[in-house]
C-alpha cells in the first residue's frame, strides 16, 4: 500500500513538472519562466528566512499587586481596606503609569458587638412587620444621614427618616386591614372577579403574553404580575375606605372661604400706596432756593414744577406709603409730621413746614392702586375651596388613623416604633459603620 501511494505521488509530481516546462508567452510582454520541482523546495539563494515580532512591551500583560492596610481601633475593631495597584504602559504617552484601584473596606466584627439582620418588630391585624422592609425603603437616604460628621445630628435625621417611614407603612396597613375586614362575602367574590379582569388587562397591555408582560413590569415598576395586581387591589381598597369614612366629614362652608380670604386679603385685595413728595432746603446754604420756592407756591405753581426748579433728588419724590380705610399708615413719622400729612390729598401740597435748620413742603403726588382679585371671582373660589378641602382631608384622615390604632394597636405602636430605631441606630449608627464611609472613597 505505501509502494501504491508513494508510485502514484511520483506520476503526479512528474506530470506537474511535465506541464510546467512549456513555455507559454505573457501577454503583456513580460517574461515567462519555467518552474521546476525544486523552486518549491529550495529556498532562493542568498535570503535568510524573515520573522515578524511583536515586542514585548506592547503586549505583555499588566502588572498588579495586591495592597491590603489594617486599621485596629480602640475599642478592638478592625477595619481592612484593600486596594489593587496595576502597572502598565500607557500607549498615549508611551510611559509605565500605576493606577490604584480602591477595592473598599471589609469591616470586622469586633466581639460582642450586635448587627441585626431581620427581625421582627410588630404585627398589625396579623401581619407580621419586620425590620428589613421598613429599612429597604429609606436605606440610602440613611446611609447618607449616617454620614454627618456631627453624631447628635445624625442620630436625629436617622431617627426622623425611620419614624416616618414607618409610620406612613402603619397607616397604609391599618387602612387596609380594615377595608377588607369590612368586605362581604359577594364583595370578595366580585374583586376576585376584578382582580383577574385587571391581571388580564395588564397581560393584554403589555405584549400579549404573561412572560412580556413580566419582562415590562419588571424594568417598569420593579414588580411581577401578581405583585401588580396586588399593588393595585390595595390601592383602590384603601381609596373606597378614605373615601367612604373621610370624605363625608369633609364640609368647607362659605364662611371658611371668606375667612381665608380675610386672613390674606393682603394679596388678593391690596390696599392702595400713596406716593409721598418732599422739598427740603437748609436755611443756611440754600436761602435763595427758599425764596423761590415760597414765591413760586404763592403764585400757584405745582409741586414738581418747584421741585424742578429748586433741583430737588429725584424730583421730589420721597417714600410710598400704605393706606388702610382711605388713611395714610404714617405711624412711623413724629406725630407733628403725621398731623402735616394726614389732612393731604392728591395733588394738594402742604404749607412751609420749619425746622430749626431747614424748611420743607409734602405733597401726595398720586396714588398707585395694585391690581386685585375679588373674592367672588369663580377661579379665586375654586382655589382657596380646594385648599381648604385638602386640608380638612388631612386632619380628618389623622383622625381617622388615630382611631384605627386605638382599635388595632393600642399602646403598642410606640413600642414597635421604639423598637424600629433602636435598631436602625445599632446598624446605621455604629461607630464602625461611620468610620466606613471615608474610608471607603
Amino acid at each position: 500500500m505505501a509502494a501504491w501511494a508513494t508510485g502514484a505521488a511520483c506520476a503526479c509530481l512528474a506530470a506537474l513538472a511535465g506541464c510546467a516546462s512549456t513555455r507559454v508567452p505573457a501577454e503583456d510582454g513580460r517574461e515567462v519562466r519555467d518552474i521546476a520541482i525544486s523552486s518549491f523546495s529550495d529556498p532562493a539563494a542568498g535570503k535568510g528566512i524573515e520573522v515578524v515580532a511583536t515586542p514585548m512591551p506592547d503586549v505583555e500583560p499588566p502588572s498588579t499587586r495586591e495592597v491590603t492596610e489594617t486599621d485596629v481601633l480602640a475599642d478592638g475593631t478592625a477595619i481592612v481596606r484593600r486596594s489593587e495597584e496595576v502597572t502598565a504602559l500607557n500607549p498615549a504617552t508611551q510611559r509605565v503609569e500605576t493606577e490604584v484601584i480602591d477595592q473598599g473596606s471589609t469591616p470586622a466584627l469586633r466581639v460582642g458587638q450586635r448587627w441585626p439582620v431581620e427581625s421582627l418588630v410588630g404585627q398589625i391585624n396579623g401581619r407580621p412587620i419586620f425590620a428589613e422592609e421598613v429599612f429597604r425603603q429609606i436605606e440610602a437616604a440613611v446611609l447618607l444621614a449616617a454620614q454627618d460628621p456631627n453624631p447628635d445630628t445624625a442620630r436625629a435625621q436617622v431617627d426622623m427618616l425611620v419614624r416616618r417611614a414607618f409610620r406612613q407603612q402603619v397607616e397604609s396597613e391599618l387602612i387596609l386591614a380594615e377595608a377588607e375586614s369590612r368586605l362581604s362575602p359577594e364583595m370578595k367574590q366580585g374583586l376576585l372577579g376584578w382582580l383577574r379582569d385587571m391581571q388580564e388587562s395588564a397581560i393584554a397591555q403589555r405584549g400579549g403574553s404573561r412572560a412580556a408582560a413580566e419582562e415590562s413590569l419588571r424594568d417598569e415598576l420593579q414588580m411581577s404580575v401578581e405583585e401588580f395586581v396586588e399593588f393595585q387591589k390595595n390601592r383602590e381598597l384603601t381609596r373606597d375606605i378614605l373615601r367612604r369614612k373621610v370624605e363625608p366629614r369633609v364640609v368647607v362652608s362659605w364662611r371658611d372661604v371668606e375667612r381665608l380670604y380675610s386672613q390674606r386679603r393682603q394679596a388678593y385685595a391690596p390696599d392702595p400706596e400713596y406716593r409721598l413728595g418732599r422739598i427740603r432746603l437748609l436755611k443756611d446754604v440754600q436761602a435763595d432756593k427758599i425764596d423761590l420756592a415760597k414765591r413760586m407756591f404763592a403764585e400757584g405753581k405745582s409741586f414738581q414744577e418747584v421741585a424742578s426748579a429748586v433741583a430737588a433728588p429725584d424730583g421730589g419724590f420721597w417714600r410710598s406709603v400704605p393706606a388702610h380705610d382711605g388713611q395714610m399708615h404714617v405711624d412711623d413719622l413724629a406725630d407733628d409730621l403725621q398731623a402735616v400729612l394726614r389732612p393731604l390729598r392728591p395733588g394738594e401740597v402742604s404749607a412751609a413746614y420749619e425746622q430749626r435748620s431747614s424748611v420743607q413742603w409734602f405733597a401726595v403726588l398720586g396714588v398707585e392702586t395694585p391690581p386685585s382679585v375679588s373674592i367672588f371671582d369663580p377661579e379665586l373660589q375654586l382655589s382657596l375651596r380646594g385648599e381648604l378641602q385638602a386640608t380638612q382631608e388631612r386632619i380628618e384622615q389623622g383622625r381617622y388613623i388615630q382611631s384605627l390604632q386605638k382599635r388595632w394597636l393600642g399602646a403598642s405602636i410606640q413600642k414597635m416604633e421604639l423598637r424600629l430605631v433602636q435598631m436602625a441606630r445599632e446598624r446605621y449608627l455604629d461607630p464602625l459603620k461611620q468610620l466606613r464611609g471615608p474610608a471607603s472613597r
